[in-house]
């Protein structure tokens, strides 16, 4: 009997279907009556369905927990406010994986952050880009293949000639924050008290700087994430890690749906629209596709004064 023959027994046996009726079918098939008893009956009485059955039943028992999730958060829905203590932070949304709009962080930096400033300050800082993005679907897990070292200021008067484009990019995995030229940026930076770890910040951040259009398709991170919109606009959308369709189109961190596929399949997902001098806290595991609606600056910020680094959580590696 053909492997594909054996997989399509145990797997209608687990369904539930009658062991007669999988005889009936390989005979149909062809199969000999014989050997098609003989099939069924061993792989019925085998060690392996036994313990497929346990697996299938403990997922079952998952997914009734997930879905329990699901229905005690009710719709996805982002609230506005002033930043909380950190007290609040971390017990209200970070320990209850909710995301939030916080309206008066970046309002509190010492200067503005736009294309033209940065420029004017750093732009002789050699940063790292990436550059030639269209060509590629998926650019941002093939991002090394895009890295190209130019000064600031060339980056940021070839990211202006652009009305619309998602070639060119500063993204998290150029580092630039670490970069010791643009140390001084952290003297512009104001956060809540207790929220952060300082001294981590320039490592435990990033800078994004792009034109209007750039994409970073739906993805999760493995930490919890402030993402400080500074310059420009970015329209965010959000599904929690309970939103389990989504683990059937997940490649690694990335997922193959795109935001019209959620709406479409009705999967729990929100819009943010998020503006100049807001910051969205995005909690570890859930879902986010971010689309430039203008010349954008953001910093996203995981040094959080908690551990943070959940690199475990990785639903969407292959089996």
């Amino acid at each position: 009997m053909s492997d594909a023959w054996q997989r399509w027994v145990a797997e209608n046996l687990l369904r539930g279907v009658e062991p007669g009726d999988l005889v009936e079918g390989l005979v149909d098939a062809g199969v000999p009556r014989l050997r098609a008893r003989s099939t069924v009956a061993e792989i019925l009485g085998s060690p392996g369905l036994a313990l497929a059955r346990q697996q299938q039943r403990r997922a079952e028992q998952l997914a009734l927990v997930t879905r329990l999730r699901a229905a005690v958060a009710g719709e996805v829905a982002v609230q506005r406010r002033p930043a909380p203590p950190a007290a609040e932070l971390f017990a209200r949304y970070w320990a209850g994986s909710v995301p939030a709009v916080f309206t008066d962080i970046v309002p509190r930096w010492h200067r503005p952050w736009t294309p033209a400033s940065l420029r004017e300050r750093f732009g002789e800082v050699r940063v790292e880009a990436c550059v030639g993005r269209e060509v590629d679907p998926t650019p941002d897990a093939n991002w090394q293949e895009y890295r190209v070292e130019m000064t600031l200021a060339a980056f940021v008067d070839r990211m202006l000639d652009h009305d619309r484009s998602n070639d060119l990019y500063l993204i998290a995995n150029n580092r630039n924050t670490a970069r010791e030229q643009l140390g001084s940026l952290w003297d512009d930076v104001v956060l809540p008290e207790g929220w952060f770890d300082r001294p981590r910040l320039p490592y435990g951040s990033a800078l994004w700087l792009g034109p209007a259009g750039t994409v970073t398709p739906l993805h999760h991170d493995t930490s919890n994430i402030l993402f400080c919109q500074v310059h420009g606009r970015k329209r965010i959308v959000l599904a929690p890690p309970w939103a389990t369709e989504l683990l059937d189109s997940a490649r690694g961190v990335y997922n193959d749906r795109t935001p019209a596929d959620l709406v479409r399949e009705g999967i729990a997902s929100t819009e943010v629209r998020l503006e100049p001098g807001e910051a969205l806290f995005i909690p570890a595991g859930w879902w986010h596709d971010v689309r430039a609606e203008d010349p954008s600056v953001s910093l996203a910020i995981n040094a959080f004064a908690r551990p943070n680094a959940l690199t475990w959580y990785k639903p969407g590696a292959p089996l």
